[in-house]
């Protein structure tokens, strides 16, 4: 009888990866449906003759893919923990334990169908997600920005050097309705603006057709015009987790940690978080796990599934205490990232042992 159960472990092992990841999968896709029917409730009221209902629609779908990153950790655990609690109605947990399969064991092996759902939506986030997310901010920005109220696009202001730029919207290394002010000595020497201009190493160049107005000589004209562009500007708080992870690598190697502390550390915490969320998912959904060991007559499994969603929601407080505080007293933000996994880490352990 042992053999035999030793034996279709594996097949157990499989269903229990197949359906861990199908119900993540389906937990993810309704947090997207409700975060599009919020988003597309929240939009409705910046609709105009410029922006209409199908522009709505194609910006909050194209941003929607993105944004369920937030919502990832969280569909991960509630479908472990769903897949775990159909698996011991079934009696498959029992049996598994009967086979001499530790609860450990089958927790870890519940919990890869959610982790490899988790790899293949930040790879697919990193190559896809987040350009098709900027093109829908940037083509909803370039409409609203052509409305005579321009209510939803703020004008951007940088100095650099006596030079004055202005800016309303900003797609990678491209700035649309330009406008710029040379000054020196509080005379102005000349100003240009175009509707599209480019960011190069040390200057700004202008896209045909701009308008160039020289206070000093009639026949100077600039296409490009001397000015360096902060790239810290890229990395502000709302606006990180668009950038692709290799770019944020580069940019945390070039920024200035005297000039740049608070970007420096949004941009470490954003980094570590993302790659560390395989592991920190798999922590918190090893101690839900432990939970869905035991008799019945204990808990039903609604009261397990619920106390193990309390879990992941504490744990997430805790994870973005822990960071704040680390920030706060400019510690190591990667241990602040990884504390919190280690003490999951251990509590489940303690849980495990207890079984």
């Amino acid at each position: 009888m042992a053999i035999s159960i030793i034996s279709n472990f594996g097949i157990f092992s499989r269903y229990l990866i197949q359906r861990t990841f199908i119900i993540s999968c389906l937990v993810l896709l309704i947090f997207i449906a409700l975060d599009c029917i919020f988003l597309v409730i929240a939009e409705m009221e910046d609709i105009s003759s410029e922006y209409n209902f199908n522009q709505l629609l194609r910006y909050v779908l194209g941003t929607s893919p993105h944004s369920a990153l937030t919502y990832l950790e969280g569909s991960c655990l509630l479908g472990m923990l769903i897949s775990m609690s159909i698996s011991q109605q079934e009696g498959n947990l029992g049996i598994m334990r009967s086979g001499g399969f530790s609860p450990l064991r089958i927790s870890i092996v519940s919990s890869i169908g959610a982790i490899g759902m988790i790899l293949i939506f930040l790879v697919s986030d990193e190559i896809y997600f987040k350009d098709m997310s900027m093109n829908a901010e940037v083509q909803k920005n370039l409409v609203t920005s052509n409305s005579q109220s321009k209510k939803n696009v703020r004008a951007n202001w940088i100095k650099d050097d006596g030079t004055y730029l202005q800016y309303f919207v900003k797609d990678g290394e491209t700035l649309y309705d330009i406008s710029i002010v040379k000054v020196k000595n509080d005379k102005v020497l000349y100003s240009t603006s175009s509707n599209k201009a480019f960011i190069l190493e040390n200057s700004i160049k202008l896209s045909q057709p701009y308008i160039f107005k020289n206070f000093e000589s009639s026949e100077v004209s600039y296409q490009e015009i001397p000015f360096e562009f902060p790239k810290v500007l890229q990395l502000s708080s709302p606006n990180i987790k668009n950038i692709k992870l290799t770019e944020q690598l580069g940019y945390l190697r070039t920024l200035n940690e005297a000039k740049s502390s608070s970007f420096k550390s949004d941009l470490e915490k954003n980094i570590y978080r993302t790659i560390l969320l395989p592991i920190s998912a798999l922590a918190i959904m090893l101690l839900a796990g432990s939970l869905m060991f035991g008799s019945l007559r204990e808990s039903a499994m609604g009261t397990k599934i619920i106390f193990g969603v309390i879990s992941g929601f504490v744990y997430g407080i805790i994870q973005d205490l822990t960071v704040s505080i680390f920030i706060t007293y400019s510690l190591s933000i990667l241990l602040a990232v990884i504390l919190p996994i280690l003490l999951i880490s251990i509590l489940s352990f303690i849980f495990y042992r207890k079984i």
